[in-house]
């Protein structure tokens, strides 16, 4: 076969695969709204929601307690498609061992995986395959779409879904199902498994989704801890994706999409039925179009009220902006600012400045809006004048919200570059040092810990954390309460260890 006629013959078949991609997007655009739909099909799906050793600043309890967006969607679309399903929700199980039995009558185990999920979710497939070794076990989320074949070769996990997983699932689903629409495992885009010889195979990704009206609502019915009650708080997201590349920051979805308003409209309003106060907009930079962002404020409010939190850039608000979403229940605003010196700045690609970071203070200051810096010390080029700097600039605003020591997420380009230089030499070492990775100070003595600047001591890197974490552990963290009192004395946050509830 001469070269051209392979390159036609990939050509076709991409477009074929593609074609069924329409066909099944098309199908998930037709699906029941969560209250209606009823299981009619044999093959029963399970997903676990793992939990997550990451200690949350005072007053933010309940984001560990809302129910999680993307379990909520995926909920909606099996159980939509018509199969029996069951969320199985071990955020505050922190022993693997808990799984035992809980997936018992399921033909197919799904399995959502982040960062500091590798340690748990390992042994959790363990357990999972000891009760049912020929029953497929499935590993979805950012870890995932990450590093598939690396989990594919350290945990007992048969199949990995990369990138978005609503029309992948769908078209695995009728491969296990066996339906009209069923077509063979290396023909479904965005999937990694594993065949009965145990060879690895990587199918070509999946395009991003660009229709993002398409995706099926949330269905929190599924949330044993909220049925028949009210749920305080959810989380929402108008996008997917993010405009920025730093280089610390892992994208599971690199581009960005938007839903349509009224889509947005939609949600809110059949959300309201669970009597929701508060919610935490999802999306990476919440502010990107501020054109979206005043048709978006001016429609979802008509009929609602509710507190809500968001995380955005420092380069994209204006008074006008701001104002109007204090006046449709703004609580804060979180901005990953990171670090104060031009240098580090710029090695995490970060495209702001001191000045632009001291300008939305002010703003919001002026606006009477609270904010959250995020900052991260450790950098590779992070040193004693850096430092200092950051300390003075904490001091002096006092508008910090959070710092942790820097970390390589796997799939972010940082964490290309620390393999390349020999900085993580063990990945699956690196892995179990995320999973025990609690944002607290003490990370620095969890074993595996990386120090990625090499002009600071780890007990001048930690005198640094504290000095820092000091202003926040003093400050009060329920951001929507009004009033802004300081603490006479810091509180520590509560750490959590395996084990332990949160």
């Amino acid at each position: 076969m001469e070269l051209g006629d392979f390159q036609r013959g990939e050509k076709i078949r991409e477009t074929k695969l593609l074609h069924n991609s329409e066909q099944t997007i098309r199908r998930i655009a037709a699906l029941p709204l969560p209250h209606d739909a009823k299981a009619s099909l044999t093959t029963s799906v399970a997903l676990l929601v793992p939990p997550s050793v990451f200690v949350v600043p005072r007053g933010w309890e309940w984001v560990h307690a809302a129910p999680f967006e993307g379990p909520s969607i995926l909920a909606a679309l099996i159980k939509g498609l018509g199969y029996p399903f069951r969320l199985l929700d071990q955020r505050e199980q922190f022993d693997p061992e808990q799984v035992r039995g809980l997936a018992d009558g399921y033909d197919i185990v799904g399995i959502s995986v982040w960062g500091d999920s590798f340690n748990y979710v390992r042994r959790a497939i363990e357990i999972l395959k000891e009760e049912n070794p020929l029953r497929p076990v499935i590993l979805g989320g950012p870890l995932a779409t990450a590093i598939p074949g690396l989990l594919l070769e350290t945990t007992g996990a048969d199949i990995v879904v990369s990138g978005e997983g609503e029309v992948t699932l769908t078209e695995l689903l009728d491969y296990f199902s066996g339906n009209q629409w069923a077509m063979p495992l290396p023909q479904i885009l965005g999937l990694s498994w594993r065949d009965g010889g145990g060879i690895i195979h990587h199918n070509p990704p999946r395009p991003q989704l660009t229709d993002l009206d398409v995706i099926p609502f949330q269905d929190f019915s599924v949330w044993d801890r909220f049925r028949d009650k009210q749920i305080p708080e959810i989380y929402l997201s108008y996008s997917r994706g993010c405009a920025c590349n730093c280089t610390f920051c892992y994208r599971a979805f690199p581009k960005l999409n938007y839903k349509s308003v009224e889509r947005v409209k939609r949600e809110v309003d059949y959300y309201s039925d669970c009597g929701f106060k508060g919610a935490w907009w999802n999306d990476l930079t919440f502010v990107t179009d501020r054109a979206y962002v005043h048709r978006l404020m001016n429609r979802i409010f008509e009929n609602h009220s509710f507190r809500w939190t968001a995380f955005s850039r420092v380069t994209g608000l204006d008074e006008e902006t701001l104002l109007l979403m204090k006046e449709k229940g703004l609580d804060i605003v979180l901005y990953g600012m990171e670090s104060v010196s031009p240098a580090v700045l710029e090695s995490y690609h970060k495209g702001i400045s001191r000045n632009s970071m001291i300008d939305t203070i002010h703003l919001h200051r002026k606006c009477g809006v609270k904010i959250g810096g995020l900052f991260i010390i450790g950098a590779l080029n992070d040193n004693h004048e850096s430092m200092a700097e950051l300390i003075a600039f904490c001091n002096e605003f006092k508008e910090v919200t959070r710092v942790k020591y820097l970390s390589a997420l796997p799939g972010t380009e940082f964490y290309r570059q620390c393999l390349q230089d020999g900085l993580i030499t063990d990945e699956v070492q690196h892995l179990e040092w995320l999973s025990r990775e609690q944002s607290v100070e003490e990370d620095i003595e969890q074993p595996g810990f990386v120090k990625f600047t090499p002009h600071l001591s780890s007990d001048e890197l930690r005198g640094i954390y504290r000095d820092i974490n000091y202003r926040i552990e003093v400050r009060p963290y329920d951001y929507s309460n009004g009033g802004n009192v300081y603490l006479e004395e810091a509180e520590k946050f509560i750490t959590r260890k395996p084990g332990e509830n949160a």
